[in-house]
């Protein structure tokens, strides 16, 4: 049986009221709302600024109990190579780890961290300077592409992340990648006349149904022990639409899919 969790790329944005929310609801009630339907959360404002520990507790406790965020690393050490941060966001990390919220990092590289000797030196910086979390790193350039490179992660404990992308000839291609026992696959859109858009355009995009059972039947073969599904395609509520109907379409293969429920539904209140 897989352990699946589903959720989205964050979950405070104003343009899901009505799609997804109900009409009037504040930014201060979008979390209680969102965990009624979703067990886990990317946080993507701590890639924008360092948070602090006391943030990232506080956050922990206004969630329901059970309730789990995966935390993106900051721009500074994915985008600048910069270490000048590492440890007061490793700070706050850890922080929220001892609530026991905290499922792992994500490293989100840009395309032009290219698989290079000094990148990859990086990588293992990260690695060394997170030691007690869950790593998982997410690369757009096809260069890191290669067996030797999923190796060199395994016997590193980082999980490499799966993406749903459209073809285009040299960013890193949709595929289900198991470095570690857990798959981490995210859904940004496969809209290829939008992708080097502005990031509006590019998440701008709706799954159908046969292209999130493509990721069911992949995730059926693969069988790994964990799976956290993520949707970024955020516009306009269509990452919660999407992440929605994933879970509808998992619960026809229980017989291979564990869903973690909702912690703040009445469901979920049963797993807490």
């Amino acid at each position: 049986m897989i352990e699946t969790w589903v959720g989205t790329s964050g979950y405070s944005y104003q343009d899901w009221v009505g799609p997804f929310y109900p009409p009037g609801t504040p930014p201060g009630r979008m979390l209680r709302y969102y965990a009624q339907h979703f067990p886990l959360t990317e946080l993507n404002y701590t890639f924008y600024r360092v948070p602090t520990p006391h943030e990232l507790v506080r956050l922990a406790e206004k969630a329901p109990r059970g309730f789990r965020y995966l935390v993106k690393l900051y721009q500074s050490l994915t985008h600048e190579l910069s270490g000048n941060d590492l440890a007061p966001f490793r700070e706050a990390v850890d922080a929220m780890a001892q609530t026991g919220a905290s499922l792992g990092l994500l490293a989100q590289f840009p395309e032009r961290f290219h698989n290079t000797k000094a990148n990859r030196a990086w990588v293992e910086t990260l690695r060394s300077g997170f030691p007690d979390h869950t790593l998982a790193v997410e690369f757009r350039h096809f260069s890191w592409d290669r067996d030797s490179v999923r190796r060199w992660l395994r016997d590193r404990n980082i999980v490499q992340v799966s993406v749903d992308v459209p073809p285009l000839p040299t960013i890193f291609p949709s595929k289900l990648i198991l470095t570690d026992s857990v798959l981490y696959l995210r859904l940004h859109s496969r809209r290829a006349e939008t992708w080097y858009a502005d990031d509006k355009a590019r998440y701008d995009y709706l799954y159908k149904d046969e292209e999130l059972l493509e990721w069911v039947e992949a995730m059926r073969q693969a069988r790994p022990r964990r799976a956290w599904v993520l949707f970024n395609n955020c516009q306009r509520g269509q990452a919660a639409i999407n992440a929605e109907r994933m879970q509808q379409l998992l619960r026809n293969f229980p017989q291979d899919f564990t869903l973690i429920p909702p912690p703040g539904s009445s469901e979920g209140s049963l797993f807490t």
